[in-house]
């Protein structure tokens, strides 16, 4: 089995299946011990620039954001790509895969993952797990998902807490899809955020007139030390969380930002 992955939850989940060893190829994007392999998409947009100037990169594109390399799919002979439907901004859009895949020699099956829920998110275990027998591990993977949440299921509903969750800074976007499921997972208010739907941009003085308690800012592909060079015009508590590592991949890397997303409620509880 060659497996190639063109996005990072995707290559959390076939690494979750214990599939790694056969991944031949992942995007430019997947973090981990991947520089063996060949990284079959690119970006002309400046990952080191600010959140303002990466916005305006993307709103006055006249070309596609993401580049992928044809030539070394075809000759990696892939028997598995796994794309995503879900944001054009974050990977490369399905339909340029999907053209891609339907001209390679090997014919692979092509495995779209676009979850928009919480609850969506183990479905893409099976997607993938169906199309490389690895059902058994997906079924482990499974209850050790529903184990986790259950864990922290209205672990924090004594609180009383109000929270606004932020995924990119200029300007500021609010959080949607799987976070503010996450959020109620927890017991939590979650403000303004639109489960299953997605991330929409605001204003400061929106977010300061919902009065949160607490800010949550975990940018999509910046690490909290990366969001730290932003500025944030608000006079409530903020807490920075990685974004890139956690919060944007909708697999089973959501587990660790659960518990991360708690631990934060706890510390900020414990000053407040």
């Amino acid at each position: 089995m060659r497996i190639v992955s063109l996005l990072p939850s995707a290559t959390d989940i076939v690494v979750a299946l214990g599939a790694d060893q056969s991944l031949v190829g992942v995007s430019h994007s997947c973090s981990g011990d991947w520089d063996h392999l060949p990284k079959l998409t690119r970006t002309w947009i400046d990952k080191g620039a600010s959140s303002a100037e990466i916005d305006r990169q993307v709103k006055t594109a006249t070309r596609p954001l993401y580049e992928l390399d044809i030539e070394t799919l075809e000759a990696l002979a892939p028997d598995v790509v796994i794309s995503q439907s879900l944001c054009d901004v974050c990977a490369v859009p399905s339909g340029d895969v999907q053209q891609a895949v339907l001209g390679l020699s090997s014919q692979p099956r092509l495995v779209d993952l676009s979850p928009h829920r919480l609850a969506d998110v183990p479905h893409c275990f099976d997607q993938v797990a169906d199309v490389i027998d690895r059902q058994d591990e997906a079924a482990a993977l499974k209850k050790r998902w529903d184990r986790t949440l259950d864990a922290f299921r209205g672990r924090h509903a004594t609180n009383r807490l109000r929270i606004l969750f932020l995924d990119w800074l200029d300007p500021p976007f609010v959080a949607g899809h799987w976070i503010p499921d996450m959020i109620d997972l927890l017991g939590i208010t979650n403000l303004l955020g639109r489960a299953g739907d997605r991330s929409f941009a605001t204003t400061w003085e929106t977010i300061a007139g919902a009065d949160p308690d607490l800010v949550i800012v975990a940018c999509c592909g910046f690490d909290e030390m990366r969001a730290r060079d932003e500025t944030i015009p608000l006079g409530c508590p903020i807490i920075l969380l990685d974004g890139h590592l956690h919060f944007s991949r909708p697999s089973p890397a959501l587990l660790p930002s659960l518990e991360m997303l708690s631990d934060a409620v706890t510390e900020f509880m414990a000053v407040a």
